[in-house]
């Protein structure tokens, strides 16, 4: 019986180096939702639409950087992508940049 536990264990062990699940880091961002966010737009309003900034800029506290990395199924390749919000005195969008999607190549 001992035999046939320490086999298995093994197959599942080596089963499981065959399972690939890719790393994706940051905010999910999808451009319908990045599209949505208009300027005037306020700060509770974005952050419904895309949730919390993975990055707040300490040294300046009105910009915030919702960013995502990770790995294309089909090329293999590292894909980075985001936008910068930047809000006025009242907690409003001022501005707004995105980068790396689809649509901008």
């Amino acid at each position: 019986m001992k035999p046939l536990i320490s086999i298995l264990a093994l197959c599942a062990l080596m089963l499981s180096g065959c399972l690939h699940e890719p790393i994706h880091q940051g905010n999910r961002l999808e451009i319908g939702k990045i599209l949505r966010i208009n300027v005037g737009d306020t700060k509770f309003q974005v952050e419904q639409t895309l949730g919390s900034p993975v990055l707040d800029h300490s040294l300046h506290p009105s910009r915030v950087m919702y960013y995502e990395e990770f790995e294309d199924e089909e090329s293999g390749d590292l894909l980075k992508r985001g936008a910068e919000i930047t809000y006025d005195d009242a907690w409003r969008v001022k501005s707004i940049r995105h980068f790396g999607f689809k649509s901008e190549e």
